[in-house]
């Protein structure tokens, strides 16, 4: 719990990689719920409730989800109009949907690949059909991460890494379909702790503008989707 709350700290890199993503999701349901007159959404792997904290003002109706009771009382605080559950969403009796979005942060990389699929398909059974799913991939492969990850000799083990194919075919898999594709950080975290940050982020800020994106989205490591729940998992 303490190295969550260390990680995204004020001036951190991950908070940095935040500040960059916020407005996308923000915008995203919020258009989503104009267009639906009213929103019902799902955090999935909710933590200590950054993400229902940031959209409690777009959803008319939040539910936060994490297997740590612990996390779970953090989010229960971050956004005490959510209806927070402890518990993993395979279990039959913690989802409620139908959702009408549903946003998962920082999972995908992190869980075991033999429950990614298994995780989704579940959360799409709760899903209406064309309702949106927000994740991020903050591992992405290949980038200058994957490079930085495997130099130092004494690291156990390579941390764990998706590559936009993995993605593409885990959604496919699920029923749903990718609508966009964002990207945010060029560099890995061990140089924004240096002074060269602020020179860096000002490349991220270029490297992201509508006419770069398209040549630069591929090598970013925090990579945001937006999906559309169009079919029945397979």
């Amino acid at each position: 719990m303490e190295s969550y709350t260390r990680l995204y700290a004020e001036g951190t890199y991950d908070d940095y990689v935040w500040t960059r993503e916020r407005p996308v999701v923000v915008e995203s349901l919020r258009r989503e719920r104009e267009r639906l007159g009213s929103l019902r959404l799902l955090d999935f792997a909710c933590g200590t409730g950054r993400i229902l904290a940031a959209v409690d003002h777009v959803a008319d109706e939040l539910t936060g989800v994490d297997i740590s009771a612990e996390m779970a009382r953090h989010a229960a605080r971050a956004s005490p109009r959510a209806t927070i559950k402890v518990g993993s969403v395979l279990d039959d009796d913690v989802l409620t949907g139908p959702y009408d979005a549903v946003t998962v942060f920082r999972f995908f990389v992190n869980a075991p690949q033999e429950l990614r699929l298994p995780v989704l398909r579940k959360i799409r059974q709760h899903m209406r059909q064309g309702a949106l799913l927000m994740f991020n991939n903050h591992g992405h492969s290949p980038s200058l991460r994957s490079l930085a990850v495997r130099v130092p000799r004494h690291r156990p083990q390579v941390p764990n890494e998706l590559r936009h194919r993995d993605i593409v075919d885990l959604l496919n898999a699920s029923g749903f379909r990718i609508e966009h594709r964002y990207g945010f950080s060029l560099f890995p975290s061990i140089l924004h702790r240096h002074l060269l940050a602020s020179a860096l982020r000002g490349v991220d800020t270029a490297a992201a503008s509508p006419g770069l994106r398209r040549f630069t989205q591929r090598m970013m490591i925090e990579q945001l989707y937006i999906a559309r729940a169009v079919g029945a998992p397979r």
